[in-house]
């Protein structure tokens, strides 16, 4: 049952993923899944991960926005 509840999740953020990080890091990027309160993202090459690593916070706050409370607590940057 958790599991469903957490694919759910990732389809809302996949579905407003712009929304959330903007038009760029839409681009450059794809939310593949969430394992406990992790979100993992893949990122299309390297200088994109090297970029969003130093945005994770802010990213995680705009994600923690638009989720329910205390879901996501850390991005995984791939």
């Amino acid at each position: 049952k958790k599991n469903m509840g957490n694919m759910v999740l990732v389809g809302n953020i996949q579905n407003n993923w712009e929304k959330i990080v903007g038009q760029g890091i839409k681009e450059a990027t794809t939310v593949i899944k969430i394992e406990g309160q992790t979100i993992f993202i893949k990122c299309k090459n390297p200088t994109w991960k090297n970029e969003l690593f130093y945005q994770k916070e802010e990213i995680l706050k705009k994600i923690q926005k638009q989720t329910p409370k205390n879901t996501i607590k850390k991005i995984y940057l791939i």
